[in-house]
Formats: C-alpha cells, structure tokens, sequence
C-alpha cells in the first residue's frame, strides 16, 4: 500500500552544521536504499520532510523520527494513503532551496494535495514557502 507522511519539526540546538549535513547525507543514501522517496529540507533551525513508501516502513521511520534526539517538536502534517508516488526518489539534503532547484516534483506534490487534500493544503503549501522560496 503506497503511504504519504510529511512532518515538520525544530533541530536540536547543540547539532552543527557538519552534524546537519552528515544526518542529510545519511538520510538520501538509507531512505533511497529502503525504497522511500521524498523530500528532506532544512532551514533556520528546522526539518522540513515528506516521506512516501510502503505504509509499514513510512509509519517505522516516522516513529523513530519521534524518539531521534536531533530534533523535537515533531508536527505531523500528512498521514494517509495515496495512489501514486510525487518524487521519484528521496532528495536531500537541502538547506533553504533557491530558485536554481528544479521544483517540478515538490510542485507536483502541492498541485496534489491542493486537490486531494485541500483541509491541509494551506498549512503544507505555508510551511514549504517558509522552507523553500518557490518561483
């Protein structure tokens, strides 16, 4: 069963920026290994992420993304089923992603929740203008 669950949440403040970037580095090897696409954005002190895969491994994740010191405040945005994947892969890392970034797939993402899931959309679509400056 395909899966969606997007969250946002505040960065520990004791992690550096080399802590930041590995956890990122990290997070696109293992989550592109296991099969999850996606999004990971950081910016100002806070994580930005849209996990999409199978329902069990989705859920997993997001439960050890609770418990992970590195970050708190955990605000689950999206938690449904949902027929076709918007990424192709798992992207990151970003910090603050400029107008260079090809957004067709995180665009493509909003189009979709604006008309599935329109009591969401305008919570989704302010926190990725906040994370993202999109053209």
């Amino acid at each position: 069963m395909r899966y969606i669950l997007s969250y946002v949440s505040t960065v520990n403040p004791d992690l550096s920026t080399i802590d930041i970037n590995e956890l990122m580095e990290y997070v696109k090897i293992h989550n592109n290994d296991i099969g999850i696409t996606g999004i990971l954005i950081y910016s100002e002190g806070n994580f930005f992420q849209v996990l999409e895969g199978e329902k069990e491994i989705v859920k997993m994740m997001f439960e050890r993304i609770k418990k992970d010191p590195r970050h708190y405040n955990v605000i689950k945005m999206l938690d449904k089923e949902i027929d076709n994947y918007s990424f192709s892969k798992y992207h990151a890392p970003f910090m603050v992603i400029s107008s260079d970034y090809n957004h067709e797939e995180f665009q493509k993402f909003l189009k979709k929740e604006k008309t599935h899931n329109p009591e969401h959309f305008k919570s989704i679509s302010y926190l990725a203008q906040k994370f993202m400056k999109l053209s």
